[in-house]
């Protein structure tokens, strides 16, 4: 689902918003897209470094950014060659509030795939695509809006609109009471044979990859990524903007605040491999007196 925008050019933006406009921005913008799908007449945020590499391609591309100020030391090469660049003290906010007042996209219901079964208590929203032989149980929720919000001038705090909904691919079994949130400019995506337990919570942006399995009562923020084939025990709560590689396996209760390497086994919290993990506790319980 693109995010497309009405009536809006950067100018007009970073006068209604405030914020400081490098370059012109009087070119009507037509979509507001991550800064890796980001061309020509597109508008993209850049309010982590971790994005830096996608912006700068993103303004050779003729795209304009919308930059957080706090960047503005480490992103300060971002010479904007056919875009332009709009810093703004409150990103976040700015991107709300374009996202809430010049958004121009239909809003269509789901569309479920030849022999996908949802129970009748599940809740599909609209923006959500579901492929074939899926299966989602009671009380699930798919594709409501991501927990998002952005302080503002003046300490105003609103919603960030979650408007690109939930991709769900082929063979995915998705348990009772579990909840996909939408993604914000993107689609949080379900690749082919992902298995998901019950009372598991899947936050906007995610994407989990092929044959993925995840057990009960685990947490995913936003923005994770799992690779194909991984294992995801109980209660497992990962942080947000962690990747998860391939074939990597999460004990149960884990806590994971960083990224995990493919094939790696990991456990405790914060999460490391196993066998550190072990020899930790080995260490800690021997240092223990009875008492």
């Amino acid at each position: 689902m693109l995010v497309r925008l009405r009536h809006a050019n950067v100018a007009r933006l970073a006068a209604a918003l405030g914020g400081q406009l490098i370059g012109l921005g009087r070119s009507e913008l037509g979509r507001f897209v991550p800064p890796k799908d980001a061309h020509v007449g597109d508008l993209a945020p850049l309010l982590s470094l971790r994005f830096l590499a996608e912006a700068r391609e993103a303004l050779g591309n003729g795209a304009s950014l919308l930059v957080d100020e706090s960047l503005r030391a480490e992103a300060g090469d971002l010479a904007p060659t056919g875009g332009t660049v709009w810093f703004h003290p409150h990103a976040t906010w700015a991107m709300a509030r374009v996202l809430r007042d010049h958004v121009d996209m239909p809003d269509p219901p789901a569309l479920i795939g030849a022999g996908s079964v949802v129970a009748p208590s599940a809740v599909v929203a609209h923006r959500v695509t579901i492929g074939a032989n899926v299966s989602i149980g009671a009380g699930a929720v798919i594709g409501s809006p991501g927990f998002g919000w952005a302080d503002g001038p003046g300490g105003e705090r609103i919603a960030i609109p979650q408007l690109g909904g939930v991709l769900i691919e082929d063979d995915v079994s998705i348990g009772p009471l579990t909840t996909i949130d939408a993604g914000t400019l993107g689609p949080t995506i379900l690749r082919r044979g992902v298995k998901i337990d019950a009372h598991v919570h899947v936050g906007h942006n995610c994407e989990i990859g092929d044959d993925t399995i995840i057990a009960a009562q685990s947490g995913l923020a936003g923005s994770v990524t799992i690779g194909k084939r991984v294992l995801i025990g109980g209660q497992v709560g990962i942080a947000d903007h962690v990747t998860i590689g391939d074939d990597a396996r999460l004990a149960a209760k884990s806590g994971v605040i960083g990224n995990v390497p493919s094939g790696a086994v990991y456990a405790g919290y914060p999460a490391v491999a196993r066998h550190k993990w072990l020899r930790g506790l080995a260490k800690m319980y021997r240092g223990w007196k009875d008492t």
